[in-house]
């Protein structure tokens, strides 16, 4: 009897799961301010990486790419997967926590999707311990049981694969995804941890206010290695993409990433390149 009242429980949740979610595919409205993903990957890139700021209001899409990502986004990579199995083994780096087997292409992936995890806090202000391995915001173990990214990437620069990047049932990511379950193998998605507080100047329950800067530089580095990773066994450079420009159009769409340093990430991703090239004195990117 237990048993079956599990299963019938079981079952309207994913009955209720399923209406939620053609809710919000209904209720879609499409908008001028909307990026064009059938443009170019740069002109992609620069709307996808439009500025998000508070309560999910985006700034205008860039008028230029960031250096190196500007002659990058959209071409052909060079570093071969040995080279960065080499400088992975040199950094004790496992490939288990980057998004799997270097081994293993990604033909179909073209996206390389920044979130945030937006953890409200009860305090007023942000704990000087959140860059800290020891606070339990950065405990990765307890994140990875969330498929809803394909890995997560901690304050303190760590990384852990929740869903491998060749999965054939990635997760959906974003509301987009949840629409348009055929092209989910085209997005990558990568959890940022990053607390929030209230913002109190207004009345409502929010998780508006995020630090500034939105993360740490071991965060960003980590981020940059991860892009470097997933773009080699793509085989392309993958088009960068925050959140919630994806989602422009879809009610409640979310708010993430805030506060983020795409010129420090570019830097970051230029020092990367530049490290691999001279580690393993190679064969050039």
């Amino acid at each position: 009897m237990i048993n079956q009242i599990l299963k019938s429980v079981a079952v309207l949740i994913v009955i209720s799961n399923v209406l939620a979610a053609q809710n919000v595919c209904n209720r879609f409205q499409a908008t001028r301010d909307r990026c064009d993903l059938n443009a170019g990957p740069v002109e992609q890139a620069k709307c996808l990486l439009r500025p998000v700021k508070k309560f999910a209001n985006l700034g205008a899409p860039l008028q230029e790419l960031p250096a190196p990502l500007d002659t990058l986004v959209g071409q052909p990579t060079t570093t071969t997967r040995d080279q960065l199995k080499r400088f992975l083994a040199a950094k004790g780096i496992r490939e288990a926590d980057v998004g799997g087997a270097l081994s293993v292409s990604l033909p179909a992936a073209k996206y390389f999707v920044i979130h945030d995890t937006s953890d409200l806090l009860t305090s007023n202000e942000f704990p000087s311990t959140i860059n800290d391995a020891a606070s339990s915001l950065n405990n990765l173990s307890r994140r990875v049981t969330r498929k809803v990214a394909h890995l997560y990437i901690d304050r303190t620069g760590r990384s852990a694969t929740a869903v491998n990047f060749e999965s054939s049932t990635p997760p959906s990511g974003t509301k987009f995804g949840s629409c348009h379950r055929s092209q989910r193998t085209a997005f990558l998605h990568i959890e940022n941890i990053q607390p929030r507080i209230r913002d109190r100047s207004v009345r409502f329950p929010n998780d508006a206010l995020a630090p500034d800067p939105g993360f740490s530089e071991a965060q960003l580095e980590r981020l940059a290695l991860v892009y470097v990773v997933a773009s080699v066994r793509s085989g392309k450079w993958l088009i960068p993409a925050y959140h919630s420009p994806i989602d422009l159009g879809f009610p409640d769409r979310h708010d993430d990433p805030q506060n983020f340093d795409l010129q420090m990430w570019a830097e970051k991703l230029r020092g990367l390149i530049e490290e691999i090239r001279n580690e393993t004195q190679g064969d050039g990117l």
